[in-house]
This record gives structure tokens, sequence and C-alpha cells, in this order.
């Protein structure tokens, strides 16, 4: 069946967010930290970060992680997470897109794909990390907007009824578990990215469901996977 349209994630997928928090997180535990230290830390707490049914930094186990890892007391750990966050949210003031992403949505514009985003995100935060780039979509659906959130199937089969095509004519781009059980729990095909916090850990034995491919980020071999189906 030939695909019609294309939906993706946004936070990690289209723009650059989801690894930023937990390297400022490293950057104020780790000593003199090497770039190589900090992905290192990264992958470890991105393995946290996706483990179970929700993602999210302020699981209680990420916390007693980092205070086991550093040997911090409980006042350490608040000082220093609360300075994290600080950071993050002063860089989030601006949007940060991967740098294929533009030119790929052009692209599979200019080739007749309905375009979506199905996002867990609130719509403030969609218009202000994406704003520029929303009029590639047809439609951009925030899951909280439903009244329920990714993994739940529900916010990917509503953007398909709204864009008029079947499941089976939909690919969905994600980089998280939650986006792997979503597409799951859709019945649709699934190709996820490196560029979340998920990096090179994909559990994907722990879900069930195989994505059609894992690629490096939303650019060119999304174009080529996308021609050859």
């Amino acid at each position: 069946m030939k695909t019609k349209a294309v939906l993706f994630d946004l936070d990690g997928t289209l723009v650059d967010t989801l690894r930023v928090f937990p390297q400022f997180i490293a950057q104020e535990f780790m000593i003199n930290p090497s770039p190589k230290d900090i992905r290192k830390y990264l992958h470890r707490l991105g393995i946290i970060y996706n483990s179970g049914k929700k993602h999210g930094w302020f699981k209680p186990e990420l916390f007693l992680t980092i205070k086991a890892d550093f040997k911090l007391s409980w006042i350490r750990l608040f000082k220093g997470m609360m300075r994290a966050t600080w950071l993050f949210f002063k860089w989030d003031q601006s949007p940060h897109v991967f740098p294929e992403v533009v030119k790929t949505l052009a692209d599979l514009k200019s080739e007749g794909y309905f375009l979506g985003i199905v996002s867990n995100g609130s719509p403030r935060l969609l218009k202000k990390r994406f704003n520029a780039h929303l009029h590639f979509f047809d439609i951009l659906v925030e899951s909280k907007s439903l009244g329920i959130s990714k993994p739940s199937p529900i916010p990917l089969l509503f953007a398909c009824k709204q864009l008029g095509v079947r499941k089976d004519e939909v690919i969905f781009v994600g980089d998280t578990l939650v986006d792997l059980l979503a597409a799951r729990n859709a019945g649709i095909k699934v190709i996820l990215v490196r560029t979340g916090v998920f990096g090179d850990y994909f559990p994907t034995d722990e879900v069930g469901y195989e994505p059609m491919s894992i690629i490096p980020s939303v650019g060119k071999d999304l174009i080529t996977i996308l021609s050859q189906i």
C-alpha cells in the first residue's frame, strides 16, 4: 500500500530538546567532564528515561540514580537539579531544529505527502519550538487537547481520521519507547531516529514491535526509505 502520510513526534525527533536537559545534569554533577564522558552518561540517563511505559526526567529512579552515581546529599542533588532545570528553560527560549529537518519536510511536501505532528507536548511548547515551520503540516495533534497521550493509539488514529487516510497508508517517525508503543497500539508502521535520549539504545524487545528502520535523524535516510516503499 502506498504511503500517503508521514506523522512526526516533535521533541527529540524534529527539535533538539531531550538530550539537552540531561547534558546540563551531567555538566552540573561531573567534574571536568569530556564530551565522551557526557555522551556515556547521557546514554545511562536515556535508558532510565525510557524505562517503563512512561518516559520522563522526573522519575524517582532517575533522582536516585544521579544521587548514587555522584554520592550526593539530597540538598546538593536538589540544588543541582534546580540549576540544570533553570539552564534548560533559558536554553529553550529559542527553537533548536535538527539540521536536515526543514529540507526534509520541504522535500516530502513537494512529493505530495500529507504531514502531521503528533506530540505529547503542550500547544504552547509546540508553537514555541517549531512555529516557523508549522506551515509544512496538514495537521497538528497535541495529545493533551484530546485528553489522552501517547502511548495511547488515539492521537495517531485521530490524525489518520482527520487526514482521511488509512493507518496502513501512514508512517510515524519518533524517538522514544512511548512513540514505539503508540505505533504498536495503533497498528501503524514506525521509523525511529537516534536524535532523542535513546541514542543507540532501543529496547524494542520490551515492546514486541519492531520499527521499519532506525535511522540517525530526520533527513535523507527517511527520504530514501519512503522512496523504496
